[in-house]
C-alpha cells in the first residue's frame, strides 16, 4: 500500500513524500489484517494527537507523557514492523528490505533450504510465519535516497574526490527522520552544531516520514519493531538518550538473544547493548525510543548492518555500504537470516511479555551465557543472574523476584549534558563513579570523530608541503648547476651529468 503525507509547512518550506508499506501474511491477508491496513488514517491522526498532548511533557519525559492505549482487537497473530532506508546514504538497508520481501513472498522448504541449509531453522521459520504478520517499509526516506542517487554537478571540485551527494543522511528538508519524534524531541546534545547532519527538524512530527510511520503504528499496533541502519556493526536496545541501558526482563532477554544472533549470523562482529552508549553518543527524539514508550511496543531494536571504519572520510558510499557484489550478497543473506531468527524468537515467546510472562526468563534464554554488553551496570548483571535462578527454580522464588525487583529499581541513570543545560544535576544520587566516566568517554569519542577529518586534512597538508619543498630544492639545485656550468664554458659547454645521488 502506498501512503502519502504532507509535512508541516514552515514559512516557505514545504516537504511531502510517500512510503510503500508491504504487508506479508502467509496464506493471505486475514480480515483483521486488512482492517488494520485499510484503516490507516490521514495526517489528521497525527494532528489530533499533537493537540491532545503537551510536547514539553514528552521532551522532559515526565509522568504526564503517557502511551497511546491499544484499541484494535487482534486475532492472536504477532504483528512485527521492519523499517529500512531511514537515512539516504545507507543503501544496503533498502537492499536487505527488498530481498526480505522477495524471500517472504516465496517462503517454503524448497526456497529456504538452498539459502540457509538448516532444516530445523527452516521449519522454525515456517512455523513462525504461520502466526506472524510482517509489515515492511523498504525505503522510509525517499527524498534523501533520491539525492544520493543524483550526481552532484560540482563533483570533484572544492577538494572533494567523492560525490558529496552520496553522504546525504537527512531528508530533502535537512531534517533527520530519526530525530523528529516527541520523546526527548527537540533536545540538542551538548556538542550540537547548526550544520549538524542529524537536525531534529522544526518540531516533533513535523516531517512527513515520521507522520506516515506514526499513522502506521497507530493502526497496526505492532508488538515488535526492527529499525535497520548502517554505519557500523551493531544490535542495540533502548534508550538512545541515556548511555545506560534500561533494566527490565524484556530488554535483558533481548540482548541475550541478540548476542546469539550476532554469533550465528555475523561471527560476533556486532556491538550489543544500549544505543546511547554503543555508537559513542546519545541521541534525542529517536524513532525507537518513542515507539517503545509512545505506542507501548515491548520489542524495539536498532540494527546497524554494515560499517567500514577504514573508508576515507568523504567516501560515504564505502563507509556505509559494501563495495564488492559478493560481500553485499553475504551481508544481505546473513541479515535476512537474522531477521527470520528474530521472528522465531518472538513466536516462541522468548521475549518476556510477548507470548510469555512479562517478568520472567524462559529456560532457553536463561541458558544463554551473560553476554558482553555495553551500557550496563552491576545491577543489570545481578538482574540477569536473578532471572536465571527463577527460570531454573534455584532458591526461593518469591525471594528471587524481590531481589530482581530491587536491583532493577536501583539501576543508575545518567542525565547527559545538553546544549541548554551543559552541567546537569544527576538525578540518581546512587550513580557509581563509573557513571561520570561513561560521560567523559562519550565526550572523547565524539571529539575524536569530529576532529578526525580536520586532523587528517592537517596531516595530509603537512606531507604535501614537505614533498613539494623537497622537489623545489632538488630542481633548483639541478638547474643552478646546469646553468652555472654552461656560462663558464667549463667542460666545453657540456653540462656535467649528475648522478641521482649527487643531486639528492
Amino acid at each position: 500500500q502506498n501512503l502519502y503525507s504532507e509535512g508541516l509547512r514552515v514559512g516557505d518550506s514545504t516537504h511531502n513524500t510517500d512510503i510503500d508499506l508491504v504487508v506479508y501474511e502467509r496464506g493471505g491477508l486475514s480480515a483483521d489484517t486488512l482492517q488494520a491496513v485499510n484503516s490507516i488514517g490521514s495526517d489528521q491522526v497525527v494532528e489530533e494527537w499533537l493537540r491532545e498532548n503537551n510536547l514539553e511533557d514528552w521532551r522532559e519525559n515526565n509522568e504526564r507523557a503517557r502511551p497511546i492505549p491499544r484499541k484494535r482487537p487482534t486475532d492472536g497473530k504477532l504483528r512485527v514492523v521492519f523499517i529500512f532506508g531511514e537515512h539516504g546514504r545507507e543503501l544496503i538497508s533498502t537492499e536487505i528490505g527488498e530481498y526480505f520481501v522477495k524471500l517472504l513472498s516465496e517462503a517454503s522448504v524448497e526456497t529456504l533450504m538452498p539459502i540457509f541449509e538448516d532444516r530445523t531453522f527452516v521449519d522454525d521459520v515456517l512455523a513462525a510465519l504461520d502466526e506472524v504478520v510482517i509489515h515492511i517499509v523498504p525505503c522510509e526516506n525517499k527524498s534523501g535516497r533520491r539525492i544520493v542517487e543524483t550526481p552532484d554537478e560540482n563533483n570533484g571540485q572544492g577538494g572533494l574526490d567523492k560525490d558529496p551527494n552520496l553522504c546525504q543522511r537527512v531528508n530533502k528538508r535537512i531534517a533527520d527522520p530519526n530525530r523528529n519524534w516527541p520523546l526527548r524531541g527537540g533536545t540538542k546534545p551538548w556538542n550540537y552544531k547548526s550544520d549538524s547532519e542529524d537536525g531534529p527538524g522544526h518540531s516533533p512530527l513535523s516531517e512527513p516520514e515520521t507522520k506516515l510511520l506514526f499513522r502506521v503504528y497507530k493502526s497496526v499496533e505492532p508488538i515488535a519493531l526492527v529499525n535497520v541502519h548502517s554505519g557500523m556493526h551493531g544490535m542495540f536496545m533502548p534508550p538512545d538518550y541515556d548511555p545506560i541501558m534500561h533494566n527490565s526482563a524484556d530488554i535483558l532477554a533481548q540482548v541475550k538473544l541478540q548476542s546469539k544472533i550476532n554469533d550465528r549470523w555475523m561471527g560476533g562482529k556486532c556491538t550489543v547493548g544500549a544505543g546511547g552508549h554503543a555508537v559513542g553518543y546519545v541521541a534525542y527524539g529517536t524513532h525507537n525510543d518513542f515507539v517503545r514508550k509512545g505506542f507501548g511496543v515491548p520489542s524495539t531494536e536498532t540494527w546497524e548492518v554494515y560499517g567500514n571504519q577504514e573508508a576515507a572520510y568523504y567516501d560515504c558510499f564505502g563507509m556505509f555500504n559494501p563495495i564488492e557484489k559478493s560481500v553485499l550478497q553475504d551481508y544481505v543473506r546473513n541479515w535476512t537470516g537474522a531477521a527470520l531468527e528474530h521472528i522465531t524468537h518472538l513466536h516462541k515467546g522468548l521475549i518476556p511479555g510477548i507470548r510469555s510472562p512479562p517478568n520472567e526468563f524462559s529456560k532457553e534464554v536463561a541458558e544463554i551465557p551473560n553476554p558482553h554488553v555495553c551500557g550496563i551496570t552491576q545491577a543489570h548483571v545481578d538482574a540477569m543472574n536473578g532471572l536465571g535462578d527463577i527460570a531454573f527454580g534455584r532458591g526461593d522464588r518469591a525471594e528471587r523476584f524481590a531481589f530482581v525487583e530491587e536491583v532493577m529499581r536501583r539501576t543508575p541513570t545518567i542525565v547527559m549534558p545538553t546544549l541548554d543545560n551543559p552541567n546537569p544535576i544527576q538525578k540518581n544520587s546512587g550513580l557509581p563513579p563509573s557513571g561520570q566516566q561513561i560521560v567523559e568517554d562519550l565526550k572523547k569519542k565524539v571529539k575524536i570523530r569530529r576532529e578526525g577529518a580536520s586532523n587528517y586534512s592537517l596531516m595530509m597538508g603537512s606531507y604535501t608541503i614537505m614533498i613539494f619543498g623537497l622537489l623545489f630544492v632538488t630542481l633548483s639545485f639541478y638547474t643552478y648547476r646546469r646553468v652555472s656550468l654552461g656560462r663558464t664554458g667549463r667542460r666545453g659547454w657540456r653540462p656535467r651529468r649528475y648522478r641521482v645521488w649527487d643531486v639528492v
